[in-house]
């Protein structure tokens, strides 16, 4: 939860596209991406299975967002690369405040379900089991790959993997050799400049030290009342260092920010984290990997209220085969969290709170026939507020063709309880609810992903979620107060993701994604909901983007998206839903110029058909917001 306050048109479109494909010309063009559309089904990927395997062969509902798409997407922030993947909702609340989901519960109190990695090292917080987007803000042009998976990951990474995975992998120090600027300014009053230098200081080693800042240029007001300024100012310094050694590989890196917001004192933090990572490779095929993390930062909010949080963790990974041509893992990890919450007025029950978890999991792909592999995974992992929980996978891949894969799973996944969900009180009307459990989730899913043609890739998949003991309000029999917060709802999600690519020629690509959702929130017998639905989420039934592709010339690149996201409302538990954002179609349009091998120049236009729309409406958390239209000038320099 991170509210209450004080925890926290397609004409336009087709036009583009028919000016564009006017002077193009193929024989003048490269290809529209790095990667053909083959070799984009093959990339390699971690996420799935923690392990390296082909895109096309991973039995999950898997999109990848390449370093390539984020320098032609126009974005410049994390949370809106993260618009690119149609797997996922994002929505923008003010001037520096996202929600993120998979899958459904999206809100500043419910999207407490994804779990969200950069190089392996958690960010999500266990203050209110989510993720601070505004504090996790990776230089764009750091990033090698993004990997979304929708659906649950539990037996892989453990609690609040729930619906779904989100592991941002920056790129190693030996592919940034050189020095970059990148620098971007916005006519909303943003901007934002990154300077990074790497270089080889011996063999088989590369260090790669870069810095950035930035401001976001704030959100207009929905309400009449809403004074607040949320423009928002960040300065990022980080490196990374990556050495191979035989058989070994190390990579150690790290990053300290500062950020706030300078035109009212809403909120302001400063962290730093360490993050090292090494792997052996055995010459049986086995592999070892240990990987090591600390993070310690600290939230002020409104002036008064401080959060502290320093986490330590440490996994292990064993990839062996146990003799019948399989691949197996086993691994585990230790995580401890120290949170302290320091405020005026005495909000949790113990004010600083060490939180520990540790847990098992191992996982095995048989091979059932050359074409159909079966997984079997299980993790057990002991959370100190909530006990022990149980987490199985079983997965089965059916390799139709040499491109072509159906996949089936059943998995279970849970959300252990946070601080606010176990501490937070305010008296006289909320209770400390020291018996809250851990949210949990059996889904079924059901997937195709394949190349039914030499240009065409398609990514399709259906999924059935139950989830049981939700979040819920609850007050004593006949009364309306002190609340408590107990596991008193659940909720029945259905939903389908499509997403395709088609390469009409070497120098015009299209992809097109769309996801649709169906909810029923219910609250168990006996119990009266407070909270209006709150915790079953703000979700639209639909949401589609069509994306375009286009290289002019070998100089001269044009890409265009539309993005439609339908109505969100929010479901009451009696079976009706209340509205509460409109939904909308926005476009965006980026030409890029290179200038020179080394010099880019790039002008994008951001939310094109609207002059302003609101995209999240939780007062409770914060005041509404309108997302405006943007102008963006971009230049990268290489030297």
């Amino acid at each position: 939860m991170r509210g209450p306050r004080v925890v926290r048109r397609g004409a336009l479109f087709g036009v583009v596209l028919l000016v564009a494909a006017v002077p193009a010309r193929a024989e003048d063009s490269a290809d529209v991406q790095q990667l053909s559309i083959e070799q984009l089904a093959n990339v390699e990927i971690t996420s799935v299975s923690r392990r390296p395997e082909p895109l096309n062969q991973a039995p999950a509902a898997v999109y990848v967002i390449t370093a390539e798409d984020i320098r032609r997407s126009g974005y410049g922030t994390l949370p809106e690369v993260l618009r690119l993947a149609p797997n996922l909702e994002v929505a923008k609340m003010n001037g520096f405040a996202y929600t993120v989901t998979a899958r459904g519960f999206n809100s500043p109190e419910s999207a407490n379900k994804l779990l969200v990695l950069i190089d392996g090292r958690s960010v999500y917080s266990p203050l209110a089991s989510t993720v601070f987007w505004e504090n996790i803000d990776v230089p764009v042009a750091q990033i090698e790959r993004i990997e979304v998976v929708s659906g649950p990951g539990g037996t892989l990474y453990g609690a609040n993997a729930v619906n779904g995975v989100i592991s941002i992998i920056t790129k190693n120090a030996a592919d940034t050799k050189g020095g970059l600027l990148d620098a971007r300014v916005s006519t909303t009053g943003g901007y934002r400049g990154m300077l990074r230098y790497g270089f080889s200081p011996w063999d088989g080693g590369a260090l790669a030290i870069y810095g950035q800042t930035g401001r976001n240029g704030g959100a207009a007001p929905y309400l009449a009342t809403d004074a607040t300024k949320t423009g928002w100012t960040r300065d990022d310094l980080g490196f990374r260092f990556d050495q191979i050694l035989g058989d070994d590989t190390f990579n150690f890196e790290g990053d300290t920010y500062a950020d706030h917001t300078p035109d009212q004192n809403l909120e302001k933090a400063r962290g730093g984290n360490l993050n090292f990572h090494w792997a052996h490779q055995f010459g049986s095929g086995d592999s070892l990997a240990l990987q090591l993390s600390g993070d310690d930062s600290t939230r002020t909010l409104t002036g008064s209220a401080r959060e502290e949080l320093r986490t330590y963790d440490a996994q292990i990974q064993h990839d062996m085969s146990l003799g019948w041509n399989d691949a197996f893992i086993w691994g585990g990890e230790y995580r401890q969290f120290k949170e302290s919450y320091y405020a005026t007025q005495a909000l949790f029950a113990n004010p600083t709170s060490t939180i520990s978890l540790e847990n098992i999991f191992a996982q095995d792909e048989i091979p059932v026939s050359p074409d159909l592999k079966l997984t079997l995974g299980l993790k057990a992992e002991n959370n100190s507020y909530s006990g022990l929980d149980w987490m199985p996978n079983v997965r089965l891949g059916w390799q139709t063709s040499d491109t072509g894969l159906i996949w089936a799973a059943v998995s279970q996944a849970v959300r252990t309880p946070s601080k606010v969900d176990r501490e937070f009180q305010f008296p006289g009307i909320l209770l400390p609810s020291p018996d809250f459990g851990s949210e949990k989730l059996t889904a079924y899913e059901l997937g195709y992903r394949g190349q039914p043609l030499a240009r065409f890739s398609v990514s399709a998949s259906l999924f059935y979620n139950f989830y049981g003991d939700l979040r819920f309000y609850q007050a004593p029999p006949g009364a309306v107060r002190p609340i408590t917060l107990t596991n008193g709802a659940k909720e029945h999600t259905y939903g389908a993701e499509l997403w395709a690519t088609y390469g009409i020629n070497d120098w015009w690509r299209l992809s097109a994604g769309a996801n649709w959702l169906l909810r029923d929130f219910r609250n168990k017998p006996g119990f009266i909901d407070l909270s209006n639905g709150q915790a079953g989420g703000q979700d639209p039934a639909t949401q589609a983007q069509l994306r375009s592709f286009m290289n002019i010339t070998p100089a001269w690149e044009l890409d265009a998206a539309l993005r439609s996201v339908g109505e969100v409302t929010q479901q009451v538990p009696v079976g009706r839903s209340i509205s509460l954002v409109s939904g909308y179609v926005e476009a965006d349009l980026r030409i890029g110029w290179h200038i020179t091998p080394s010099t880019e120049l790039d002008f994008s236009g951001i939310n094109l058909l609207h002059d302003r729309h609101l995209e999240a409406n939780d007062p409770i958390a914060f005041a509404p917001q309108y997302v405006g239209r943007s102008f963006v000038f971009n230049l990268r320099q290489n030297f």
